[in-house]
Formats: structure tokens, sequence, C-alpha cells
């Protein structure tokens, strides 16, 4: 196994790992776009905006204004379709008839879509963002400090507890060694 000092082998390194079967033009291409995208978020200021972009206020600020926005319409959709459903009992009791064009089916189920399309849109957009132009993992929107805190802590502790048990059973020969003595 050779030792690889360059940046630009461990990158190389990196994607080959990744690599999947390309026609070799596409490959040489995605090649020269990874290594153009390298290029630019390695300089200072790419690296500050990535940074910018991927910290996890902006991140978060931006999925709840526009996922905010669909769900502020889906809202209002409904509450359109709770006072069609209201209305078209006020006339069926009332006159008597039935008058099913009074419900707005068709706005509730639009905003319902909608609201999901623009939830996936959004989910797609972050993954592709931490694929992207994140580098480090603790860089990710979605990352949970202290759920790796956490774990790292857990698997201390039982660590720990592994060796008290061993500590416990030594103690526990070694009386019993006495003991026979």
């Amino acid at each position: 196994m050779t030792k690889i000092t360059n940046t630009d082998e461990i990158k190389k390194a990196k994607r080959q790992r990744r690599k999947i079967e390309i026609p070799d033009p596409i490959s040489e291409t995605m090649d020269a776009v990874n290594n153009l995208s390298d290029a630019m978020i390695d300089s200072r200021l790419a690296g500050d905006f990535r940074l910018f972009l991927t910290s996890d206020k902006v991140m978060g600020f931006a999925v709840g204004v526009v996922v905010g926005n669909a769900f502020s319409d889906f809202v209002k959709t409904f509450v359109d379709l709770s006072s069609g459903v209201v209305q078209f009992v006020y006339v069926w009791l009332v006159k008597g008839i039935v008058n099913g064009a009074v419900i707005p089916w068709s706005n509730f189920i639009k905003s319902f879509f909608t609201m999901i399309l623009i939830a996936v849109s959004v989910f797609a957009l972050v993954k592709l963002l931490n694929l992207m132009l994140v580098r480090n993992p603790k860089e990710r929107f979605g990352y949970n400090a202290s759920l790796a805190e956490t774990m790292e802590i857990k698997k201390g502790q039982q660590e720990t507890n592994k060796l008290l048990r061993e500590l416990i059973e030594l103690n526990k020969s070694q009386q019993n060694d006495t003991k026979m003595l």
C-alpha cells in the first residue's frame, strides 16, 4: 500500500472509492468538475461562503421559511374547505338542496400535494448541499453534536464497565485463591 501525501491524490483516492461504472467521457467531465469545485471550495472566500451556506442557523431558517410558507397555504385551503363543508351542510339542512360544488376539494388537494412536493424538494436540496459542499461531517445540516457526544460518552462508559467487570472477576479469583491457601 502506497503512502499518499498530496492533497489532490487524497481527494482522487476518495472519489475512486465511490466511483461507479461511467463511460470515460462522462467520467472525465465529472473529474474535471470535481477538481474545479475542489479548487473553488479550497479558496478562502468560497470556503467562507460554503461555511455560511451550510451553517445550521441559515439552513434551518431557509427550510423553515420555505416549508412554513407551504404549510401556511395548506392551512388556508383547509380553512376554506372547512367553511365549504359548513356551507354545504347549511344549504342541505335549510334549503334541502345537495350542492357538492360549494366544497373546494380541488384547492385543498392541490395545496396538500404542493406542500408535500416542496418539502421533498427542500429535503433533496439539503441532501445535495450536504453531499456537494460539506467537507466535515460536523458541518452537515442535521448533525446532532449532543447526540454524537452522548454516543461517545456511552461508548466510554461501556468500556469502563467492561474493565470494572474484569477487575471484579480478577478480585474474586484472587480472594478464592487466598481462601484455598
